[in-house]
């Protein structure tokens, strides 16, 4: 994760699923689909959940999420 961070010039985790949830946002899926692609395993189980923890400030679509889940 630290190279996909330094790549990004990104500071921190949750500042790459900040990146992640601003594609999808945009509409720019594919994009959001490839930056969840390039995290490890335990990143994307790390994202998934949050997106369904009842404090999320994400609040994507159970549609969004659904698309996450699948590229598991």
């Amino acid at each position: 994760m630290k190279k996909l961070l330094k790549s990004y010039e990104l500071v921190s985790v949750s500042d790459y699923y900040e990146m992640i949830i601003t594609s999808v946002i945009n509409g720019q899926r594919s994009q959001a689909k490839n930056q969840f692609n390039e995290m490890p395993k335990e990143n994307k189980k790390e994202f998934i959940k949050l997106q369904f923890h009842k404090d999320c400030d994400y609040n994507l679509s159970q549609l969004d999420k659904n698309m996450f889940i699948d590229l598991l």
